[in-house]
């Protein structure tokens, strides 16, 4: 008899198919011991299909904890109706100084189709709304650089996506930067290049501070300073509004940490409600028991060492009679 090197149960209905994945692959096995790609690409694709997993669909279905959100597609008719939904959002007119008006046109960059949101007149904060709107349903929303230091039309990526559920034991630069992703801030990658638009830099430990994190605000070269703290006010006020402790250690650079845990509260005591009563018959057998068994039980009781009387029926006999009254004990 081979040993057994198998590590998955085959007796379960995910080691059979495991197992029938096996056996089709090998039925397969040209004489060179090659599989064929497209015969083996069909057998792969029953078998997730058998396990319930939808092969056109995002790789979240198996993970542990589902996701937050799952994304429509991203074709600009889908995602814009979602945004106008916002009360802070139009596509109607183009009335001058409305912020919050948008339009949505396809892309695509050759490899995935997307839509590209332009915003000819919105601020910093209401491009943050938009994002935090689109990232609320799934989708990754990504500002995009201007075409020059002077335009004031700004224009936001969307992508079809996934929102992850944060898992619990996060660390804190992950909460921090889920709490910033969550409020539409753009976070700018540790790739060494120059960021393209005001961003924060990724939450770093501070060393001589357990569990305090340092945020950067970084932003191209020719943006200005006011932009730059505004970006660094707006995050600290996120923050703060979150419950973080925030220290703020320069006009572009912050120190945070997030709320304590709150702890576990202890399930209530179910309530006692109301004794039951005895019944009567059986208070009196109670009483017919104590009067048999008293004096015989009592004097044996006498008659012990301290630890043979530490146990003795006795007590429990005296433990009734003082409840109800019955014999000076």
């Amino acid at each position: 008899m081979p040993d057994r090197t198998l590590k998955y149960d085959p007796t379960t209905p995910e080691g059979q198919a495991i197992s029938r994945l096996f056996r089709e692959v090998k039925s397969i096995e040209d004489s060179d011991g090659g599989w064929n790609g497209g015969d083996t690409v069909d057998l792969l694709c029953d078998f997730f299909i058998r396990l319930g997993i939808d092969i056109n669909r995002g790789d979240y279905q198996v993970d542990v904890v589902p996701p937050q959100a799952v994304s429509p597609e991203a074709a600009p008719d889908t995602v814009a109706e979602l945004l106008a939904a916002h009360e802070g959002f139009t596509t109607s007119g183009y009335p001058t100084g409305n912020e919050g008006f948008f339009y949505a046109e396809s892309g695509d960059d050759g490899y995935t189709d997307f839509t590209l949101l332009t915003f000819p007149t919105a601020s910093a904060a209401r491009i943050r709304t938009a994002m935090s709107v689109l990232r609320a349903a799934g989708y990754t929303a990504t500002e995009q650089p201007p075409a020059s230091p002077e335009t004031a039309i700004r224009t936001v990526r969307v992508d079809a996506g996934v929102l992850r559920t944060l898992p619990h034991d996060a660390t804190t630069a992950e909460r921090a930067t889920r709490t910033l992703q969550d409020a539409g801030f753009t976070q700018h990658p540790n790739n060494g290049d120059r960021a393209q638009v005001v961003s924060y830099s990724t939450p770093t430990p501070v060393i001589w501070r357990p569990d305090w994190v340092q945020i950067d605000v970084t932003a191209p070269r020719a943006t200005g300073r006011d932009a730059r703290e505004e970006v660094a006010r707006a995050i600290a006020t996120t923050l703060t509004d979150s419950g973080w402790s925030v220290d703020v250690r320069g006009t572009e650079t912050l120190h945070a940490t997030p709320p304590t845990a709150e702890p576990t509260p202890m399930p209530s005591p179910e309530p006692v409600g109301e004794p039951e009563l005895v019944p009567a018959d059986v208070i009196a057998s109670i009483h017919k028991v104590l009067a048999y068994s008293w004096a015989t039980e009592q004097r044996d009781y006498d008659e012990q060492d301290p630890e043979g009387q530490e146990h003795h029926i006795a007590n429990d006999l005296n433990r009734i009679a003082r409840h109800w009254g019955l014999y000076r004990v």
